[in-house]
């Protein structure tokens, strides 16, 4: 049982280790190489990436839905204060 846990281990930390980047150098090249292989890693080693751009789309549409509700609801009390102003200006002549 022993041998199994320590297998499994390896094979985790052997896939964890596979993508590490590693700055081999100071130059232009090297760091250009680094760099991309960070943002490789960032793009492929998130497997929430697209889950939460996801949930980032279905957050952004209920806020579209309720920035619509609120633009009527303030469309409404505009015409409302419109005619209470017509209102009061027809009974103050």
């Amino acid at each position: 049982m022993k041998f199994f846990c320590f297998l499994f281990l390896m094979c985790f930390s052997i896939e964890v280790y596979a993508h590490e980047c590693i700055l081999q150098g100071t130059s232009a090249k090297d760091i250009t190489i680094y760099n991309s292989c960070k943002a490789d890693l960032k793009i492929n080693t998130n497997p929430d990436n697209q889950q939460n751009n996801v949930l980032l789309k279905n957050k952004i549409k209920k806020l579209r839905n309720e920035n619509k509700i609120l633009k009527n609801q303030l469309a409404d009390i505009k015409i409302r204060l419109n005619s209470l102003l017509n209102n009061i200006q027809t009974y103050g002549h």
